[in-house]
């Protein structure tokens, strides 16, 4: 049975990649469009920061509605309430970062720089415990991490006006290039 159900997987594996190689267009445009973002997203920091701070004050809104009713399937009394917390403090947020974007920005780029400093600090902890293992590059992303951190935080409130643009733009700028890598590469390949 086992065998059987390693030649279903290949063949939909097999039929799956098919599938993709005809659709290599919708690649190269997403891929097209997403580069395209991105630049854009780079060169007007403060409009892809709004925009940022809007797309997570939408998905935190969203997320709360459906966990508020989620929050009602919930068998237990603390799991309900928990959860019924959680949805609330979740719609909560998304509706402050709209009613105050400014302080939804602000507050989103707080997070990235503690995101910024907590992984870095992580790295050198990692690196420094496995020194002669190549913990030594750890330690150097590490040290980098954490310096980002800080000049983004002494930047603020200045740093708040571009840095969740600028992050958008350079992941779109890279799911970009792995769109196009990835139409290129199913070109290149032969048809079996």
């Amino acid at each position: 049975m086992e065998d059987g159900m390693t030649d279903d997987t290949d063949r939909g594996a097999y039929e799956a990649g098919r599938e993709v190689r005809g659709q290599r267009w919708l690649l190269f445009l997403v891929g097209g469009v997403s580069i395209l973002a991105g630049a854009l997203a780079i060169f007007l920091p403060f409009i892809a920061t709004v925009t940022a701070a809007f797309v997570a004050g939408a998905a935190l809104v969203i997320s709360g509605v459906f966990g508020l009713f989620a929050a009602f399937r919930r068998s237990e009394g603390w799991e309900m309430a928990s959860a019924f917390a959680l949805s609330l403090l979740a719609l909560a947020a998304g509706v402050l970062i709209f009613l105050e974007p400014v302080a939804g920005i602000f507050a989103l780029t707080t997070l990235v720089i503690a995101w910024f400093g907590a992984i870095g600090l992580l790295r050198i902890w990692y690196g420094a415990r496995a020194l002669g293992e190549g913990g030594g590059w750890m330690i150097a992303m590490g040290v980098l991490a954490v310096a980002v951190a800080l000049l983004l935080w002494f930047g603020l409130p200045f740093s708040a006006t571009w840095v969740l643009g600028v992050l958008l733009g350079i992941d779109l700028l890279l799911w970009g290039s792995l769109l196009l890598a990835f139409a290129l590469r199913l070109g290149r390949r032969p048809e079996v």
